[in-house]
């Protein structure tokens, strides 16, 4: 009798690890090879994981298929936990007959000049966006947009190369700097060209900027499914602007109250925002910033939020959203406590500071402390750390889930924290 099994494309080795622990037997991974040949994780047993180049979608899907009929599997759902893979995993899907998101659906949210333009056109608040191939374009577009200003990458994810401009000259300066960094990034999936609804735009090449809005930030999970957006959990973020643009220091679990709109309102908007790109179901985080009393959609990507959320949403309302996105993926039922239930804790993230060599990182002082729920760290002695421009990821050494003592001095108490590690960087 076969085997029934939730495929998860693409994902990282340290979340192979924690969904083939917690959910033993219930998972395939189709792992990209190298980041296997890298990992520090213990590697799944044969009939756990496929690996091959993900960058190759026929050989995967040869190799997937091999496997499936050599350890008689059969696959009960599809799922995706990172925004590189989400066009293979769409892919996949279609080959399968599974359900999951439809190639020019994900295609769209990938985009983050094509998701906007579907927003406006299905009147879901965001930052106008254009976008700048060359130095002429750049300045047309200033003058279009005029300033505040945010560059970005077309295809990226997180805060890497992005910039909060001011004035054209800081604009000159962020867009020589992602145009070329782009022109010889290592991460050819994440910024691999595809075919987007319109124009053909190049992720290496075309840069997006868009309007600069202030006002407090929020990121949420939520699920949709049946024409209605159901939030999963909200949270406040804590920006960091002196170590990046939208690098996100802090994320803490926020009420309703705390951005001015109602659930209904905020759940209705989710929804606009998913099926103007052409999503029908699944489960999907969001980042939005309240301007003048009304949500601006940044990104809706067709996954669950990662980094420190999965474990600060876990331990605040018991919701594991690693085994939720397999319980979508299946068809499953979902049962979701309220919002107002969720306990007020928050998450620091840990950075490193300099460049250079990790000799050591240990908790420290922080197992003592009765505020300290949990401590992950991402990184072992030996892992070489880079900054910004060069390396957006190598410098993110961890996080601290903790209760907070004080609403009002978040950044503090994290700071406080972060200082109860042992870290050593050798230059």
């Amino acid at each position: 009798m076969s085997s029934r099994r939730v495929l998860v494309v693409g994902t990282t080795p340290d979340y192979v690890d924690i969904i083939r622990r917690r959910y033993p037997g219930r998972a395939l991974f189709l792992t990209d090879e190298r980041m296997r040949l890298e990992a520090s994780e213990e590697t799944p047993g044969p009939e756990e994981e496929v690996t091959f180049d993900l960058r190759d979608a026929r050989g995967s899907a040869e190799a997937l298929s091999g496997h499936l009929v050599r350890y008689d599997i059969e696959l009960s759902g599809l799922t995706c936990y990172d925004d590189e893979s989400l066009i293979l995993a769409s892919d996949l899907a279609d080959r399968w007959k599974l359900p999951f998101h439809s190639l020019e659906a994900v295609r769209t949210s990938r985009s983050k000049f094509h998701s906007k333009r579907a927003w406006l056109r299905s009147g879901v608040c965001c930052p106008r966006s254009l976008t700048a191939r060359d130095r002429d374009d750049l300045e047309t577009v200033m003058d279009k947009l005029g300033f505040p200003l945010v560059l970005k990458p077309l295809t990226g994810s997180g805060s890497e190369l992005v910039f909060w401009c001011r004035k054209r000259e800081d604009a000159r300066k962020a867009f020589r700097i992602i145009t070329r960094r782009l022109a010889n990034h290592t991460d050819d999936r994440m910024y691999r060209s595809f075919s987007p609804p319109g124009r053909g735009l190049d992720p290496r090449q075309d840069v997006v900027l868009e309007e600069g809005f202030t006002g407090p930030e929020f990121s949420c999970d939520f699920v949709l499914s049946g024409h209605r957006a159901q939030l999963v959990r909200l949270s406040g973020k804590i920006l960091a602007p002196e170590i990046g643009t939208g690098t996100a220091l802090l994320y803490y679990v926020a009420d309703m109250e705390e951005t001015g709109i109602s659930q209904r309102d905020l759940e209705a908007q989710l929804r606009n925002s998913a099926s103007s790109m052409g999503f029908e179901q699944g489960i999907f985080m969001a980042d939005f910033i309240v301007h003048r009393g009304r949500p601006y959609f940044l990104e809706v990507s067709a996954r669950p939020a990662g980094d420190c959320l999965p474990w600060l949403v876990k331990a605040s309302s018991g919701i594991d959203t690693l085994g939720l996105a397999l319980d979508v993926a299946e068809g499953r039922t979902i049962f979701l406590p309220k919002l107002e239930s969720h306990e007020f804790l928050a998450a620091f993230r840990m950075f490193a500071r300099r460049e250079g060599l990790l000799q050591n990182l240990a908790n420290g002082r922080l197992q003592t402390d009765p505020k300290v729920l949990e401590v992950v760290f991402y990184r072992k002695p030996g892992h070489r750390v880079a900054l910004p421009p060069d390396d957006y990821f190598s410098r993110v050494l961890g996080h601290v889930v903790f209760r907070p003592g004080d609403r009002s001095r978040l950044s503090e108490e994290g700071a406080c924290l972060e200082e109860l590690a042992e870290v050593e960087i050798a230059s």
